[in-house]
């Protein structure tokens, strides 16, 4: 039962920096189609291998619509199609939405805000070089030339290989340089348990350049057979970029945004046969558990939830912060068998929560479906709990 309890953090921005000193040398230019922009008033300059240039110039030659906002020290250039947002004292940037991260952050000098040059010409879909001897930035700008149904017949593939279990073909979607590449031997195990199908709901193009593209898609799985596993439907952003032969696409990157979990149809209508001795050790593990909640008996807790050292400690930590933030109440008022074998189980509980100690909380009645493993010495651990449905009180 993996809980992962939301923190808030604050930003505090520092909105004023004096120059710093730069060694001598020859002055860093910038030219934007071979010709020189410029930049007499605010000089640009290299921060530690970062050239930084005073954000409006820059912005306006490049087509965008620029607007500031002092108050929270912002930066908004918009042009059709693009939107990039910078904030002062900030490594994070948007483009249409999409975090980026930026090598350096935003910062005033001598009343002008400066900003790394590379990021803003590449997210405006651009070339950028840098001749070191020169001291010269030379951004290339590129007319968008990408087929959109490019972007479309490579989800397409992306469903085909993934809905006839074509691992290769898969595998080969995705960038190897990329971290998503060690994702192989889950992959193939996936693909060896189980028969799937996908399909995508929603694809939305949100940003697309010669080299790369930024995508969103809705996209939802049913288990046709295997193990048990709960149908859903999942919100991703896709990091695509073209391959070294610039020929096709790759999946450079992945960002869930959320995933719903739903109920495989007739599940709940489903005459499950579950021995009575192991249908009251299943029941008595989850209600083990709802009481040592309530008490907040951490290792009592920690007795009832199977997992590897990394996973337990993860959830201590978590259950540890909730005890100590809250004094809540858990009362399940049912629960029904929704899947067994002999050594795993799925548990539907409806289950309340109410706060009686602690700071603002919303009292809510929920649905989860818990899974249960049964160890080599017989006895029976929560594996991991998901929320199909919460309704407030």
């Amino acid at each position: 039962m993996k809980m992962i309890p939301g923190l808030v953090a604050t930003l505090v921005l520092s909105s004023m920096f004096s120059l710093p000193a730069f060694a001598a040398g020859q002055p860093i230019s910038v030219q934007i189609n071979q010709q020189k922009l410029d930049l007499s008033k605010y000089a640009p300059l290299n921060d530690h291998g970062t050239v930084m240039v005073p954000f409006r110039p820059i912005f306006e030659k490049l087509g965008l619509q620029v607007s500031w906002d002092a108050t929270t020290g912002s930066i908004t250039g918009t042009k059709e199609g693009l939107v990039i947002k910078l904030r002062i004292g900030s490594k994070q940037a948007s483009i249409n939405g999409v975090v980026k991260q930026l090598t350096l952050a935003p910062k005033m000098i001598n009343n002008a805000t400066y900003i790394p040059l590379r990021f803003v010409g590449e997210a405006t879909g651009n070339e950028v070089s840098w001749d070191a001897k020169q001291q010269t930035v030379a951004i290339n700008v590129l007319q968008a030339s990408v087929d959109p149904k490019e972007i479309s017949s490579f989800f397409e593939k992306y469903l085909t290989y993934s809905n006839s279990e074509n691992y290769d073909g898969f595998m080969a979607l995705i960038d190897p340089k990329s971290p998503l590449a060690g994702i192989g031997p889950q992959i193939k195990s996936q693909m060896a348990a189980f028969d799937l199908s996908s399909s995508i709901e929603k694809l939305e193009i949100v940003d697309l350049q010669p080299k790369e593209a930024t995508v969103h898609t809705v996209e939802t799985t049913k288990r046709i057979s295997g193990p048990f596993m709960l149908d859903n439907t999942a919100d991703y952003v896709y990091g695509l970029t073209k391959d070294a032969s610039g020929t096709g696409w790759k999946i450079s990157n992945l960002q869930i945004n959320a995933i719903q979990y739903t109920l495989p149809e007739g599940i709940l209508s489903a005459d499950i046969s579950v021995p009575k001795t192991e249908e009251n050790q299943i029941l008595s593990v989850l209600d083990a558990n709802t009481k040592y909640t309530n008490e907040e008996n951490l290792d009592g807790v920690m007795a009832t939830i199977d997992g590897e050292a990394l996973v337990q400690e993860q959830n201590k930590q978590a259950y540890s912060q909730i005890f100590n933030t809250y004094d809540l109440l858990f009362t399940t008022e049912s629960t029904k068998i929704i899947n067994y074998t002999e050594d795993t189980a799925a548990v539907y509980i409806v289950q309340t929560t109410k706060k009686l100690k602690g700071p603002e909380f919303q009292d809510n009645r929920s649905i989860t479906v818990s899974t249960l493993k049964k160890s080599a010495d017989g006895l029976w651990k929560i594996e991991q709990s998901f929320v199909i449905k919460t309704d407030k009180l």
